[in-house]
């Protein structure tokens, strides 16, 4: 689906964005405990940046059918991140919804970006951290009256994984 030679310039987006979310993932495991208003701003910024990376891969990933998805996907987290950072302490009741929703989403477009490009680097790993989104976002579906703490081990536990991920993948498109 996507050039992945025209995507090695880009490669270092790929590991920035999997160290943030390395490190986002740990804070939210470690320090459960924090204020509303800063897990809603720290999960907030998360979707904005990996909706910029969507962006910038359905832009300048090279010609590819399928990149209007992993465009619209890049926008839906451009703006729910927007939205979240914007009112943190408003939107908290509904930062576990949104979340479901992005990570379900970006799970099933990453799922099937890898069934679907028989040229993807690491297709089995696109399909595990989409399998992951897709769990994660269902566990906060299914439980909606879970508690903050719950829901940032559930997500820092999900952007560890996220975070892995980006970094194996960026180093696989350095290498292309």
């Amino acid at each position: 689906m996507f050039d992945y030679k025209e995507l090695k310039t880009y490669w270092w987006l790929f590991l920035v964005s999997g160290l943030i979310s390395l490190f986002i993932g740990a804070a939210l495991v470690f320090w459960p405990g924090k204020t509303l208003s800063v897990v809603g701003w720290i999960i907030g910024l998360w979707m904005l940046f990996f909706g910029v990376l969507r962006v910038v891969m359905a832009l300048f990933g090279g010609k590819a059918d399928g990149r209007w998805v992993v465009l619209i996907v890049g926008i839906v987290g451009i703006v729910l991140g927007i939205v979240v950072m914007k009112n943190p302490a408003e939107t908290i009741g509904i930062v576990a919804l949104i979340a479901a929703i992005f990570w379900i989403i970006s799970g099933i477009v990453d799922v099937f970006r890898a069934v679907t490009d028989s040229e993807m680097l690491s297709r089995g790993w696109v399909i595990f951290g989409g399998l992951a989104a897709i769990g994660a976002g269902a566990i906060l579906l299914l439980w909606p009256a879970a508690t903050i703490t719950v829901l940032a081990i559930i997500a820092g536990i999900f952007f560890i994984i996220d975070g892995i991920m980006q970094i194996l993948a960026s180093l696989e498109i350095k290498k292309a």
